[in-house]
């Protein structure tokens, strides 16, 4: 049978207790004068006392051994395990004495900064912050040991030179001689620590662009209560118009429009366009609104509204309407009076022609009868017969130039 080490030293303690037990027998019952010499009874009694007395002793020893043996296994399981969690996880362990003297740090750190732990145990931590960040930290490094306890952001050193931001939350200790220290946690947060910044910068050259846009950007819930703004709403500061519904923005008449676009947005999810009329001291202005979702993982979780102001350009577009209709008028009556020229160009077309055709047959036939009879004419009758188709032709042309259309007629 296999003996446990416990067992073991269980067993030698019992044995050495019955060789001492049976000693005292064989010295009391044989080696002392008869008048001190035990009986037999007390003989068998003795022997049957130590053994049972052996076999308590055994067991009250075996158990409690086997017992601490088994604490004493379960820690060093407990010691391997929770240091191989600590060496494995990607967090950096560290313990700084009361002078500030690194006297433990996990392995974590040489994927933190290059450093190995046993280059940084016996230094000083100060030696790995940033010059920037070591009054912050020695501040909290001086609270720690007060029994305070804060996370804190700073950045350390890597060993090319560069720096990582890291996160820490550390607390008070006391070790077995009443030492104080600080034992705490670091964790790598230089990736968020750039998202943030970048965010941040994001925002603000966001927030810049918003705040110079010339329309009014309103963002509200999803049932239309007013979150934020660009701007001033004409005179009402952003405090007043924050919390408020936009209803409370527009005039009555104008809130249906308003009411069906957020209904609308919120059933579908998609831009809804009208326009609205505001009057805006004591002059009427109009407005394009665009009003949008927006989405927080596929959830519409609020909305946009945007609003344009195009009064100028409903004035620009109402004075080209105008100015429209004012030409076609002035094309409708050019034409017609084009067309009255025409047809009275026409119709002194007709009559010249008729005139003149008259006159040239009275001059063809005076002609002929002048061929005809010479001798029946003298000078003087033929010069007035044509003094007389003279005179008809420049009465005709008079007469045309005088009632046609003078811009018509080519000479």
């Amino acid at each position: 049978m296999h003996l446990s080490e416990n067992q073991k030293t269980a067993l030698r303690i019992v044995s050495g207790y019955v060789i001492i037990g049976a000693f005292w027998l064989i010295v009391f019952r044989y080696l002392l004068p008869a008048h001190y010499r035990l009986t037999t009874l007390f003989d068998v009694e003795g022997w049957t006392f130590i053994i049972l007395t052996a076999v308590f002793i055994y067991k009250s020893i075996e158990i409690p051994l086997e017992k601490n043996a088994k604490i004493a296994r379960a820690l060093r399981h407990n010691e391997e395990k929770y240091r191989s969690l600590v060496e494995e996880i990607n967090e950096v362990i560290f313990v700084i004495d009361q002078f500030g003297k690194i006297t433990y740090i996990s392995p974590a750190v040489y994927d933190l900064t290059g450093y190995q732990p046993k280059e940084m145990i016996g230094h000083l931590f100060l030696e790995y912050i940033h010059p920037q960040d070591e009054e912050i930290v020695v501040k909290a490094f001086n609270e720690r040991l007060k029994s305070t306890s804060a996370p804190l952001q700073y950045r350390v050193q890597k060993r090319d030179g560069s720096y990582a931001w890291v996160r820490s939350l550390s607390k008070l200790f006391r070790d077995a001689k009443g030492n104080s220290g600080i034992r705490g946690v670091l964790m790598d947060i230089t990736d968020l620590v750039e998202k943030d910044r970048a965010l941040t910068q994001s925002e603000a050259r966001w927030r810049s662009l918003v705040e110079q846009a010339p329309d009014y950007i309103i963002t509200t819930d999803l049932h239309g209560k007013i979150e934020f703004v660009n701007r001033n709403f004409f005179s009402l500061p952003e405090q007043m118009v924050i919390g408020h519904f936009i209803y409370d923005l527009v005039p009555q008449e104008e809130m249906r429009k308003v009411y069906n676009a957020i209904q609308m947005v919120n059933a579908h999810g998609q831009t809804h366009r009208f326009e609205i009329q505001l009057t805006i001291d004591e002059q009427k202005r109009c407005y394009f609104i665009r009003v949008g979702p927006i989405q927080k993982a596929g959830q519409i979780v609020g909305l946009t509204f945007i609003a344009t102001d195009i009064t100028r350009r409903k004035k620009s577009e109402q004075e080209l309407r105008e100015y429209r209709a004012h030409l076609q008028n002035l094309v409708s009556d050019r034409t017609q009076k084009l067309k009255t020229a025409n047809q009275e160009l026409e119709t002194y077309n007709r009559i010249f022609k008729r005139e003149l055709q008259q006159l040239l047959n009275d001059l063809a036939s005076a002609l002929r009868e002048m061929q005809a009879s010479k001798a029946e004419f003298s000078g003087d009758g033929l010069k007035e017969r044509f003094d007389d188709l003279n005179r008809r032709l420049e009465n005709l042309l008079v007469e045309f130039e005088k009632t046609g259309p003078k811009d018509e007629i080519v000479h």
